[in-house]
């Protein structure tokens, strides 16, 4: 017999299985941190990729927008905004004419302790903060509409933009279950857009063949998101590749797409997760997305690589907050199967903000996992009517999963995944 264990927020749990039952454990690379982060930032900043210097692109008198991400996220912008904010004075900018802007697309805003945390008391108090809201519709502007591969993508988006020079926006690059990859351009959609613009992004990755985790070649989705920053004016990107322990191995910035591709590479590296061949069994912890389930969903999405058809996933994820935040309609969305959602969604205007297509796509990743394996879920924030909606099975320990799993599968092979709310599973290349 062996322990395997999984976090549970910041706590871990554990359970006992059989040693010759564990087939992998997903643990992912070390990457050392880099040396001096506002040496090595003020650096990137003088040499960006795929454009100039960014005190090249900007000039006195310019209204700056600075776009940072909500509480949901890790990107130290506390850390990035000093830095950055030091260079725009240098470069003849002054504080009253820059503004910071809160991405946090369809989720709630922060309170005024999160937004203190998010971006430090000092520059709390030097620079105007917004919030950006994607239910007051007194605060969009509608700037046309996009069109990526035969789809059009209405660009619904904080009316701020208008007012700014130049638009710049933060970010961390990790894997993403409907563009592929985080950070980018999706600082603008979804982060400051109306809730028009990110149904349409959002139903672009749902109708994918399959779940596009780690994919931004052939993407719909990330193509979107980006062709409607490019229209929105975002002009510059500062985003960074972490560790799991939260630690800076690189910093890209540069051009929205550039720059992002190569972070990108780097994120895949970092966050890639070696997988031998599918389990019957996946443990897998939403860590650390636990949140809500809107969140911690991204889990299932990781496990969904890695187990076989008919298997079971074992979903470790607290959900403190609950199934979501704004979105009500996950729960209906969430008791049809993936192949009527695309019937049911094909036929909905993108306009229509009571059907939450946002909570479509969300829906129909879970409706795919729930296709392809069985559910159990350890978890305190959801309701049981939250996890009938969900098709879950509830199990208050992560031993009594365990044990009715392999009592289903008594020679199942187990596969665990510590951090699925950011790993990206591939298989090892002689077994693909």
């Amino acid at each position: 017999m062996r322990f395997i264990s999984v976090p549970y927020g910041s706590n871990k749990i554990q359970a006992c299985i059989p040693a010759s039952s564990l087939l992998f454990e997903g643990r992912m690379k070390q990457y050392s941190p880099i040396g001096n982060f506002e040496k090595a930032l003020e650096e990137k900043l003088n040499n960006p990729i795929g454009c100039a210097a960014l005190k090249e692109q900007i000039k006195r008198g310019d209204k700056i927008l600075i776009i940072i991400e909500d509480n949901t996220r890790i990107t130290p912008v506390s850390k990035i905004l000093p830095v950055l904010i030091k260079y725009l004075t240098d470069s003849g900018i002054t504080p009253g004419d820059m503004e910071i802007l809160t991405a946090p697309g369809t989720h709630r805003v922060m309170t005024e302790q999160e937004v203190i945390g998010k971006v430090g008391e000092e520059i709390y108090n030097t620079v105007k903060i917004s919030q950006h809201d994607f239910t007051d519709k007194s605060s969009l502007v509608d700037l046309g509409v996009v069109e990526v591969d035969g789809m059009r993508f209405p660009v619904h988006v904080n009316k701020k933009v208008r007012e700014a020079d130049f638009i710049i926006g933060l970010g961390n690059i990790i894997p993403h279950s409907d563009a592929g990859f985080s950070g980018g351009a999706k600082i603008v959609q979804p982060g400051i857009c109306g809730a028009a613009t990110t149904s349409a992004t959002h139903i672009a990755g749902a109708l994918m063949k399959e779940i596009p985790l780690g994919n931004i070649d052939d993407n719909p989705c990330r193509k979107g998101i980006e062709e409607v920053a490019r229209r929105v004016g975002l002009r510059f990107i500062i985003n960074v590749v972490m560790t799991p322990e939260k630690k800076v191995v690189d910093i890209f910035a540069g051009d929205i797409v550039k720059a992002h591709r190569e972070g990108a590479k780097l994120s895949a590296e970092v966050y890639g997760v070696e997988v031998p061949a599918p389990a019957d069994i996946v443990v897998v912890s939403s860590s650390p997305c636990d949140i809500d389930y809107w969140q911690a969903g991204k889990g299932l999405v990781s496990a969904y690589f890695c187990v076989k058809q008919g298997g079971y996933i074992i979903f470790v994820a607290p959900c403190f907050e609950g199934m979501e935040h704004n979105h009500p309609k996950l729960r209906e969305w969430s008791k049809v199967t993936y192949g009527e959602a695309k019937r049911i969604v094909s036929e909905i205007p993108l306009e229509d903000e009571k059907a939450d297509l946002v909570a479509a796509d969300i829906a129909m990743a879970n409706a795919r996992v729930r296709e392809k394996a069985n559910v159990l879920i350890i978890t305190e924030g959801l309701s049981d009517e939250d996890i009938e909606a969900l098709g879950f099975k509830r199990f208050i320990t992560l031993q009594e999963a365990v044990d009715y799993a392999l009592s289903k599968m008594p020679a199942g092979k187990i596969g665990v995944l510590p951090r699925g709310g950011d790993c990206l599973p591939y298989m090892t290349e002689k077994l693909r």
